[in-house]
Protein backbone atom coordinates (compact mmCIF):
# COMPACT_ATOMS: atom_id res chain seq x y z
CA UNK A 1 0.00 0.00 0.00
CA UNK A 2 2.65 2.59 0.60
CA UNK A 3 5.77 1.00 -1.45
CA UNK A 4 6.00 4.35 -2.82
CA UNK A 5 6.61 5.35 0.67
CA UNK A 6 9.75 3.89 0.99
CA UNK A 7 10.73 4.59 -2.40
CA UNK A 8 10.91 7.92 -1.75
CA UNK A 9 12.64 7.67 1.56
CA UNK A 10 14.96 5.04 -0.42
CA UNK A 11 15.95 8.20 -2.80
CA UNK A 12 16.42 10.52 -0.16
CA UNK A 13 19.26 8.47 1.45
CA UNK A 14 20.92 8.04 -1.22
CA UNK A 15 20.64 11.97 -1.90
CA UNK A 16 21.97 12.36 1.89
CA UNK A 17 24.80 10.66 1.57
CA UNK A 18 25.74 11.72 -1.78
CA UNK A 19 25.24 15.35 0.03
CA UNK A 20 22.45 16.58 -2.25
CA UNK A 21 19.02 18.27 -0.59
CA UNK A 22 16.31 16.07 0.77
CA UNK A 23 12.82 16.65 0.26
CA UNK A 24 9.88 14.42 1.44
CA UNK A 25 6.71 16.09 2.65
CA UNK A 26 4.88 13.38 4.46
CA UNK A 27 1.83 15.43 4.01
CA UNK A 28 1.53 14.75 0.75
CA UNK A 29 2.26 10.70 0.21
CA UNK A 30 -0.93 9.22 -0.93
CA UNK A 31 -2.05 5.78 0.05
CA UNK A 32 -4.44 3.29 -1.82
CA UNK A 33 -6.22 0.67 -1.28
CA UNK A 34 -6.30 -1.56 -4.35
CA UNK A 35 -10.17 -3.06 -4.36
CA UNK A 36 -12.94 -2.78 -6.27
CA UNK A 37 -13.71 0.31 -6.47
CA UNK A 38 -10.21 1.23 -5.34
CA UNK A 39 -9.55 3.75 -2.59
CA UNK A 40 -7.37 6.80 -1.84
CA UNK A 41 -6.50 9.82 0.17
CA UNK A 42 -3.49 11.81 0.76
CA UNK A 43 -3.22 14.63 3.18
CA UNK A 44 -5.59 15.52 6.12
CA UNK A 45 -8.81 13.77 7.02
CA UNK A 46 -12.25 15.48 8.97
CA UNK A 47 -10.94 14.07 11.76
CA UNK A 48 -7.59 14.89 11.85
CA UNK A 49 -8.40 18.78 11.26
CA UNK A 50 -11.42 19.04 13.39
CA UNK A 51 -8.95 17.54 16.47
CA UNK A 52 -5.95 20.24 15.72
CA UNK A 53 -8.91 22.95 15.45
CA UNK A 54 -8.60 24.00 11.37
CA UNK A 55 -11.20 25.49 10.14
CA UNK A 56 -12.07 23.43 6.39
CA UNK A 57 -14.58 23.72 3.87
CA UNK A 58 -15.69 20.16 2.80
CA UNK A 59 -16.43 19.71 -1.43
CA UNK A 60 -18.03 16.09 -2.27
CA UNK A 61 -19.21 14.99 -5.49
CA UNK A 62 -20.73 11.70 -6.15
CA UNK A 63 -19.38 9.17 -8.79
CA UNK A 64 -23.08 8.48 -9.85
CA UNK A 65 -23.35 11.92 -11.81
CA UNK A 66 -20.36 10.90 -13.54
CA UNK A 67 -20.48 10.68 -17.48
CA UNK A 68 -17.58 8.30 -17.77
CA UNK A 69 -17.74 6.33 -14.50
CA UNK A 70 -22.19 6.09 -15.60
CA UNK A 71 -20.78 4.83 -19.16
CA UNK A 72 -18.76 2.27 -17.52
CA UNK A 73 -21.68 1.03 -14.88
CA UNK A 74 -19.03 1.70 -11.95
CA UNK A 75 -20.95 4.45 -9.77
CA UNK A 76 -22.23 2.08 -7.23
CA UNK A 77 -21.46 4.70 -3.63
CA UNK A 78 -17.93 5.96 -5.04
CA UNK A 79 -17.33 10.08 -4.67
CA UNK A 80 -14.48 12.44 -4.55
CA UNK A 81 -13.99 14.35 -1.26
CA UNK A 82 -11.61 17.48 -0.78
CA UNK A 83 -10.76 19.33 2.01
CA UNK A 84 -9.62 23.13 1.92
CA UNK A 85 -8.62 25.33 4.18
CA UNK A 86 -11.60 27.69 5.40
CA UNK A 87 -9.51 31.09 5.18
CA UNK A 88 -7.08 30.35 1.91
CA UNK A 89 -8.91 27.82 0.01
CA UNK A 90 -5.49 25.83 0.42
CA UNK A 91 -6.00 21.72 0.05
CA UNK A 92 -5.48 20.49 3.06
CA UNK A 93 -6.50 16.49 2.18
CA UNK A 94 -8.53 14.56 -0.52
CA UNK A 95 -10.21 11.18 -0.28
CA UNK A 96 -11.45 8.97 -3.42
CA UNK A 97 -13.40 5.86 -3.28
CA UNK A 98 -13.49 5.51 -7.14
CA UNK A 99 -12.70 3.32 -10.03
CA UNK A 100 -8.53 4.42 -10.62
CA UNK A 101 -8.70 6.10 -7.64
CA UNK A 102 -4.76 5.15 -7.03
CA UNK A 103 -4.22 6.85 -10.68
CA UNK A 104 -6.44 10.24 -10.08
CA UNK A 105 -5.26 11.03 -6.68
CA UNK A 106 -1.92 12.34 -8.05
CA UNK A 107 -3.60 15.44 -9.25
CA UNK A 108 -4.59 16.26 -5.20
CA UNK A 109 -0.94 14.81 -4.31
CA UNK A 110 0.55 17.64 -6.49
CA UNK A 111 -1.72 20.35 -4.91
CA UNK A 112 -0.59 19.71 -2.03
CA UNK A 113 2.81 19.69 -2.68
CA UNK A 114 2.71 23.01 -4.67
CA UNK A 115 0.22 24.60 -2.20
CA UNK A 116 -3.11 24.77 -4.77
CA UNK A 117 -6.22 25.61 -3.73
CA UNK A 118 -9.62 24.19 -4.21
CA UNK A 119 -10.03 27.44 -6.83
CA UNK A 120 -7.23 26.17 -8.92
CA UNK A 121 -8.50 22.92 -9.33
CA UNK A 122 -12.01 24.37 -9.76
CA UNK A 123 -10.46 26.21 -13.08
CA UNK A 124 -8.41 24.03 -14.63
CA UNK A 125 -10.11 22.03 -17.63
CA UNK A 126 -10.63 18.21 -16.99
CA UNK A 127 -10.88 16.69 -20.15
CA UNK A 128 -14.51 14.85 -20.89
CA UNK A 129 -15.60 12.65 -20.75
CA UNK A 130 -13.68 11.14 -17.87
CA UNK A 131 -13.57 9.99 -14.23
CA UNK A 132 -11.25 13.29 -13.53
CA UNK A 133 -13.67 15.40 -14.42
CA UNK A 134 -15.23 14.52 -10.37
CA UNK A 135 -12.16 16.09 -9.06
CA UNK A 136 -13.00 19.01 -10.64
CA UNK A 137 -16.72 18.96 -9.64
CA UNK A 138 -15.72 18.02 -5.49
CA UNK A 139 -12.98 21.43 -6.16
CA UNK A 140 -15.92 23.52 -6.89
CA UNK A 141 -18.05 22.30 -4.36
CA UNK A 142 -15.49 23.23 -1.71
CA UNK A 143 -14.60 26.57 -3.76
CA UNK A 144 -18.15 27.82 -5.24
CA UNK A 145 -20.99 24.78 -6.40
CA UNK A 146 -20.50 21.68 -9.01
CA UNK A 147 -22.06 21.88 -12.22
CA UNK A 148 -23.26 18.45 -12.64
CA UNK A 149 -24.80 17.71 -8.78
Amino acid sequence: MLAHKAEEEGVAVAEFLTGRSVHINYSSIPGVIYTHPEIAYVGHTEESLNKEGIKFKRGVFPMSANSRARTNMETSSGFVKILADAETDRILGAHIMAPMAGDLIQEFVMAIEYGASAEDIARTCHSHPSLSEALKEAALAAYFKPIHC
